[in-house]
């Protein structure tokens, strides 16, 4: 009889699994510090009234600024809006209302219109003639100068803006709410101080464009 051999086992350890070798981490970087030096805006305006109380900054100036661009902007998106009721530009707008509480029964000039507006009187010529061709403003001879005329709304002109009232009325009230009666008066004598500055610049900013100006900064 043939006996089953008896398997021997190995007294040989298993292997142990390879550990996995991690990459070396890299020693951490400082971060560099920058070599550019902080940028500070020079004052933008030199008047002591407007400058801030430390008297060497200008931050307030500069949001006044910032929100006097804002208003003009919001100002003329609601004169547009309005404008456009009417089917005409803003600027024409502006003519048929100053037409409208000025022309009184005989009717009012261009260039009593242009001073109003602070505009040239060729500008309002140019312009009247388009509202003229639009049915929206009449000419009638001067009684009292036989070279200019006088402008006055056609009838038709007049129903649209009696139809637009209660629309000008409810922006104009909107954007003015906050305003008190001394606010108003304040703010509008100001604003009326400074158109003539203001003119004279622009002016001034398009003689420099044409090379008719010595360069802007420079003492006269």
């Amino acid at each position: 009889m043939i006996r089953p051999t008896k398997t021997t086992r190995s007294t040989k350890p298993a292997s142990e699994p390879k550990k996995k070798t991690l990459p070396a981490r890299s020693a951490s970087r400082a971060p560099k510090k920058s070599s550019e030096r902080t940028f500070t805006l020079l004052p933008t305006v030199s008047k002591p009234e407007l400058l801030d109380e430390d008297g060497t900054s200008d931050r307030n100036f500069r949001q006044f600024l910032y929100d006097f661009s804002s208003l003009a902007n919001y100002l003329a998106s609601a004169r547009a809006y309005l404008a456009e009721r009417l089917g005409v530009t803003s600027p024409q707008y502006n003519i048929l209302m100053i037409i409208a509480q000025y022309q009184g029964a005989s009717g009012v000039s261009g260039s009593d219109v242009a001073q109003h507006m602070h505009v040239t009187t060729a500008f309002i010529t140019s312009e009247v003639r388009k509202l003229e061709a639009a049915g929206l403003v009449e000419k009638r001879p001067n009684p009292n100068d036989g070279r200019s005329v006088l402008l006055r709304l056609t009838p038709a002109a007049k129903k649209s803006v009696e139809r637009i009232a209660p629309e000008r009325l409810f922006v104009n009230d909107q954007l003015f709410r906050a305003l008190s009666g001394e606010d108003f008066r304040h703010l509008a004598s100001t604003v009326a101080s400074l158109i003539d500055d203001f003119s004279h610049t622009v002016d001034l900013l398009k003689t420099v464009q044409r090379g008719r100006a010595p360069k802007l900064g420079g003492r006269k």
